[in-house]
């Protein structure tokens, strides 16, 4: 399979950020970012950004029975 360089202008945090996502999942942010962009052109996966996006909560979800939100938590905007 041939291939080719892409340049993509992206802020440092959120390179990091997803630098770190991608660490945790035990893959490169370029194999991330490959993964990504394949998904968005398989005609015959019904997978769609709503699946994206639980399967990224659930990757990094951290659930603590007894933590309490409070009130400017509930709120934050």
């Amino acid at each position: 399979m041939a291939t080719k360089n892409l340049t993509i202008r992206l802020s440092d945090k959120l390179i990091e950020a997803n630098k770190e996502y991608a660490k945790n999942l035990g893959k490169s942010l370029n194999e991330i970012i490959r993964e990504f962009l394949q998904r968005n052109v398989q005609k015959e996966s019904s997978y769609s950004w709503v699946d994206e996006l639980l399967e990224v909560t659930e990757a990094t979800a951290r659930y603590d029975i007894d933590y309490k939100f409070d009130r400017d938590e509930l709120h934050e905007r």
